[in-house]
């Protein structure tokens, strides 16, 4: 079961406001939110609901760039942590192995345009 899921997502380890933030950090945290949100919302995540594990988050191009002009344009100078930002979720694999679940996801722009403000 594919499937489009929307997260509300903010970085709960922000860095500077003068740093570009680390895709790889941002790849977890946003794993780890997927999984929060399929928990305490109940959704289910390819089969699961929650799945155990999150093998693999791709960021799109798309993505990264709604991070970059959200993380400066978006936050005031000084402020401890970015925005909310939208995302929309793509569940693009999934699977069971001796009860343990798990998903790989494809991170989307949660919001079809957006610019430096």
């Amino acid at each position: 079961m594919h499937g489009v899921h929307e997260i509300q997502f903010t970085s709960v380890t922000p860095e500077q406001w003068d740093t570009v933030p680390d895709a790889d950090k941002l790849a977890a945290q946003i794993g780890q939110a997927v999984l929060a949100h399929s928990e305490v919302s109940e959704v289910t995540l390819g089969l699961y609901k929650p799945p155990k594990e999150i093998r693999e988050v791709r960021l799109t191009q798309a993505v990264h760039d709604l991070f970059h002009c959200m993380w400066h344009g978006h936050r005031e100078r000084g402020r401890a942590s970015p925005p909310l930002i939208p995302l929309k979720v793509f569940v693009f694999s999934y699977g069971h192995s001796d009860g343990h679940s798990w998903i790989s996801i494809e991170v989307h722009p949660g919001v079809d345009r957006w610019d430096v403000e």
